[in-house]
């Protein structure tokens, strides 16, 4: 991921440890993981560990951009490195950490569909002392962005976001709590979510849209020729893509063109009845005694969806403990990591591997 390295504190891609925590691009998401992953299958080899099972260190690149040219293309040109690869672990878990213990940790099962657009207008370029009527294409670019954010996302709740709310509710027994227990129950309450939920929450239970690049102009008097915008938009875990590409179509203006640079699909949920998930699941409450584990569905999207749409049962594990003040760095500013919370991370992941794999 690129970063704006003035608006760091400290150097983006160092590694620092400073003020107790190691600071990069990365740090939580998700060089943290697979330095972890990749100590575990050297502590096997180191220790000469007999196995049960094959362990296979996958490490591929493009994941932030749909995986199109990274897992997928490999899983798609090379099937037979897959034959009889029965489970993945991933990224995309989560806990809830409350000071330095652990209340709850999610297993992710299941996520959002991706569906990242491309946006271009062209208008008449020119002198901007006189701008054309329909004010040129970056003016028809923010109105077309306007009602493309306005369109209507009402509250739904998915099989799978129930599931995970009723188990995450159980162990909060606050006014969060209560909203996520209505929730796991389908009971909609539009008030109570916008008053209780953050925006994480918020995001399970509709379809999200985020304007994430915009580009027009070289100049303060120019009208630019063409404006261009990139727009992610993430839907429920059970939507296909093809009826909001049509709405946001039906938004734009003639001189628009939209791209579809990734479009998602719906894909079954890993079952949560597995051997390797009671192994996850042990693990993490021998390693926080007390904490509550249940499957979880991401607000995010990773990899995972390519192995679940092949038959492969796949999780995303969060081993590291994170404060929801240090998870708000994920792809932001100063992303960082507890120092004393990384080597207790890569000790969990050391486990749940060992007790997997070991004969």
């Amino acid at each position: 991921m690129p970063v704006e390295a003035g608006e760091w504190t400290k150097p983006p891609f160092s590694g620092l440890r400073s003020g107790g925590y190691i600071w990069s691009r990365g740090a939580l998401d998700i060089k943290s993981l697979g330095i972890a992953e990749l100590m575990a299958m050297i502590e096997m080899k180191r220790r000469s560990v007999p196995l049960k099972r094959d362990i296979i260190y996958l490490g591929v690149a493009d994941e932030e951009l749909g995986g199109l040219h990274g897992c997928k293309e490999l899983l798609d040109t090379r099937p037979e490195l897959f034959q009889n690869v029965g489970f993945v672990l991933n990224e995309s878990g989560y806990n809830e950490t409350i000071v330095d213990k652990v209340t709850f940790w999610g297993i992710e099962v299941q996520q959002k569909i991706p569906l990242f657009l491309r946006l271009e207008v062209k208008g008449d370029a020119g002198h901007s002392a006189s701008p054309p009527e329909d004010g040129g294409a970056t003016l028809q670019m923010v109105r077309t962005l306007e009602a493309i954010a306005s369109m209507p996302r009402p509250y739904r709740v998915t099989p799978a976001i129930a599931q995970y709310f009723a188990a995450v509710g159980k162990v909060r027994q606050d006014a969060r709590g209560e909203v996520l227990r209505e929730l796991g129950q389908s009971k909609i309450d539009p008030k109570k979510i916008e008053e209780v939920l953050p925006a994480g929450y918020r995001s399970l239970v509709q379809d999200t849209v985020a304007i994430t690049e915009i580009h027009a102009g070289v100049c303060p008097n120019c009208l630019p020729r063409t404006a261009t915008a990139n727009i992610d938009i993430r839907l429920l875990d059970d939507e296909r893509p093809e009826p909001t590409i049509a709405r946001v179509r039906s938004l734009l203006p003639k001189s628009a063109k939209l791209d579809v640079m990734l479009a998602g699909e719906p894909t079954p949920a890993s079952p949560s009845d597995t051997e390797l998930f009671r192994v996850v699941a042990k693990a993490m409450q021998r390693a926080e005694p007390g904490s509550a584990v249940a499957p979880v569905v991401s607000a995010g999207t990773s990899d995972s969806r390519y192995f679940r749409a092949r038959g492969i049962v796949a999780y995303g594990i969060a081993p590291f403990k994170v404060n929801y003040y240090d998870a708000d760095t994920v792809h932001g500013t100063d992303e960082r990591i507890r120092a004393t919370f990384f080597p207790a991370g890569v000790r969990l992941t050391r486990q749940i591997v060992h007790d997997f794999c070991a004969r």
